[in-house]
């Protein structure tokens, strides 16, 4: 199948990343998000589940004073803890990180944020891959997920720009992905995973092509998501490429 997609450019892909995320928190937990002016803040409070901090800060302003004072300016309460996460263009940025060092942040982790150009081609769907159509499958699919801690939020069912997939074998969900569909003819990958006795065995590969079957048949353009180096080789043999890189930092306590 050809492609005609113009190219989705960094910026709208950070955007798209950033909206779809926190639409799918907000429909599931009740948080907040806002922009303070070049950067943006996602409120979570007490609300998700297995989260240590309560408030994430997301900018692609290069400029660390600029960033710094946007966090510093916003009201928090006392014990409240949070994460910045920067955007930025190389994969590996040495100067970002002792300028947010110096700042007393201290360097957690960089993931990569990949594209694809829509449509793709697919095969025929593996029939053991479910599109949640009730409240009963996703409490179906939550027992078999619950092994490996994974929870897929029953709220989000029935949400305009959220559709939910499980994957079954031997009578039980072993795997789950979630598209959003917030930005207009972006799909956004939230989530990804399967059981770990379970890896190895295609259940990643086929949850993804799933999700790209739902992609083409809504005629989107681009896939975007934020790459774990767990599924990287997944994701690139699947057509995906760097768009943009996301680093993390946290204040030294």
């Amino acid at each position: 199948m050809a492609v005609f997609s113009v190219p989705l450019s960094k910026e709208k892909a950070v955007d798209a990343l950033i909206r779809s995320h926190n639409h799918v928190y907000r429909t599931a937990y009740r948080t907040h998000w806002e922009d303070l002016g070049g950067v943006s803040v996602s409120y979570y409070g007490s609300r998700v589940p297995g989260l240590s901090f309560q408030l994430e800060f997301l900018t692609y302003e290069q400029d660390p004073v600029i960033v710094i004072g946007r966090v510093n300016s916003y009201p928090r309460k006392p014990n409240e803890k949070f994460m910045l996460n920067i955007f930025h263009d190389n994969p590996s940025d040495a100067d970002l990180k002792a300028q947010y060092q110096s700042f007393g942040y201290r360097f957690v982790e960089t993931a990569a944020i990949l594209g694809l150009p829509l449509p793709v081609k697919t095969t025929r769907g593996w029939t053991h891959v479910h599109k949640i159509a009730s409240t009963e499958e996703i409490e179906f699919a939550n027992q078999g997920l619950a092994v490996g801690g994974e929870h897929i939020p029953p709220k989000t069912f029935g949400d305009a720009h959220i559709v939910n997939f499980y994957a079954q074998l031997e009578h039980r969900a072993v795997g789950w992905t979630q598209l959003v569909t917030v930005c207009d003819g972006i799909g956004y990958l939230n989530q990804l995973y399967t059981l770990p006795v379970f890896r190895g065995r295609g259940v990643g590969t086929r949850l993804l092509r799933r999700a790209h079957q739902e992609a083409n048949h809504l005629g989107l353009k681009h896939m975007v998501l934020l790459a774990s180096e767990m599924g990287m080789s997944l994701y690139r043999r699947a057509g995906y490429r760097p768009l943009a890189y996301l680093s993390v930092f946290k204040p030294e306590e």
